[in-house]
């Protein structure tokens, strides 16, 4: 599902910056958070009225702990951390969207990470999962800078190793086509 992103929030990311995914939560009362994981940060963002907007902004190299829990019933929650005990906390998040969400985050953590990082997941009694990030303080990082061109240099590769394999034959033009859309996807 292909979250639309307001254009304010759009204007914080920085040139190059690529969005990983995407995850928006309500209420009645208010209007939507977006929290948004791209190859650099996480990124909340609540759009309120009157031209007025919430922003927090977590680089993963300064994330300090991340704790997300899928209930019984229909909604979860997620917590997120930095090293100064700013939070991102997201609440009533819908509890088919936290696995993905937390899967996208280790894809990104392990992006910029010199070792791979895990996230302990825990199961309890019922469907109630419980996911675990605590950074250890020997974890290292890569610079931003190093982020962006590694992730910029990644998917160039895999985009020009699917054209020489239909190229090559090995792949029909319907798979070229679908499996190039979905590479550009993750991008």
């Amino acid at each position: 599902m292909k979250i639309e992103l307001p254009e304010k929030l759009l204007e914080q990311l920085e040139p190059g910056e690529k969005v990983f995914d995407t995850l928006k939560t309500t209420t009645i009362a208010s209007r939507p958070d977006y929290t948004v994981l791209t190859n650099l940060r996480i990124v909340y963002f609540n759009d309120k009225h009157l031209g007025r907007f919430e922003l927090i902004i977590i680089p993963y190299s300064k994330l300090q702990t991340m704790r997300a829990e899928r209930g019984l019933l229909a909604f979860g929650k997620i917590l997120f951390i930095d090293e100064n005990n700013e939070e991102i906390s997201l609440n009533r998040v819908s509890k088919e969207q936290i696995e993905p969400f937390i899967e996208s985050l280790e894809k990104a953590l392990n992006n910029i990470a010199v070792e791979p990082i895990s996230i302990k997941r825990i199961k309890r009694l019922g469907s109630n999962m419980v996911w675990v990030f605590e950074k250890p303080a020997e974890l290292l990082f890569r610079s931003q800078s190093e982020a962006l061109a590694s992730s910029q240099k990644q998917v160039p590769d895999h985009l020009e190793e699917l054209k020489m394999r239909y190229v090559r034959g090995e792949i029909t033009e319907t798979e070229y086509q679908r499996m190039k859309k979905f590479l550009e996807s993750e991008i």
